[in-house]
């Protein structure tokens, strides 16, 4: 029974002297371990963090060359240019809108001059068509011709009529004057009518004023024209070679005056 004892201690001492030198083997190791992560394992330790970091499944990306010292210089110049030629493109493009919308300022601006002036002419035809015409009865009206009365005037009595050989009656006078002779204004006057007729040739009327009109007879080579203003004494033409229905009295100026609708007898007028 004591050598079983003895035997047992002994292997309790082989056991125990075991776990002692697996303890230090692990020791030292650990120690190594240690040291050499320290000393060379760092850097695989940041090898892993960044393989760890970079996705496998992307490229690596181009590193594209750095440009030389003389290309930078060269770009660096040009930018300036390139902003310039921009910017004078701007102003360019700014100063043609400009001249662009000027010309049409121009174009609307002549249009509507254009537009303006026949209104203006207008204005003033219509002023000249209406002038301040006012007919002096005291003054009385001067003689368009010289001449003897071949034929009164007479809306109450009837005359006789040589070339028609018949009496009837007379609205205006007729007056004697060689052809050729000038018929002038019988007093301040415009033109209203240059009419033909049968019996009374080219005949010019004209108003005076205050309603009063006096219309011209038996003319030839007439120098005025609808609307003319005419002072007293201004040509109004020549006389004609007669019509046939006044060959017998031979040539002459028919001189009418009226007021309003109504004939008045021109020798009350003529001084």
């Amino acid at each position: 029974m004591f050598e079983e004892k003895e035997t047992f201690w002994k292997k309790k001492g082989f056991y125990a002297s075991a776990c002692v030198l697996l303890v230090g083997i692990m020791a030292v190791s650990a120690i190594a371990y240690r040291k050499w992560n320290f000393g060379t394992g760092g850097n695989n330790k940041m090898m892993a963090d960044i393989a760890t970091e970079m996705p496998v499944a992307t490229p690596a990306a181009t590193v594209l060359p750095k440009p030389s010292a003389a290309a930078q210089k060269a770009a660096q110049a040009n930018a300036p240019v390139a902003k310039n030629n921009t910017s004078e493109g701007d102003k360019g493009a700014k100063k043609a809108k400009k001249a662009a919308q000027a010309v049409k300022k121009t174009d609307a601006a002549k249009t509507k001059g254009k537009e303006a002036k026949p209104g203006k002419k207008a204005a003033k035809t219509s002023a000249a068509a209406q002038p301040k015409l006012s007919f002096n009865e005291e003054a009385g009206l001067l003689w368009p011709v010289e001449g003897d009365i071949l034929l009164k005037y007479s809306m109450n009595n009837s005359v006789y009529f040589k070339t028609l050989a018949q009496y009837k009656c007379n609205p205006g006078i007729v007056i004697s004057a060689k052809e050729g002779t000038e018929v002038k204004a019988a007093a301040d006057c415009q033109v209203t009518k240059v009419t033909k007729d049968d019996e009374l040739g080219s005949v010019v009327t004209t108003d005076i004023g205050d309603q009063y009109t006096a219309s011209y007879g038996q003319l030839d080579n007439i120098s005025v024209n609808k609307g003319d203003i005419l002072k007293e004494g201004d040509v109004i033409g020549t006389i004609a070679k007669p019509t046939k229905y006044y060959t017998e009295e031979g040539s002459n100026l028919f001189f009418q005056i009226k007021n309003g609708k109504d004939t008045v007898d021109p020798m009350l007028l003529l001084r």
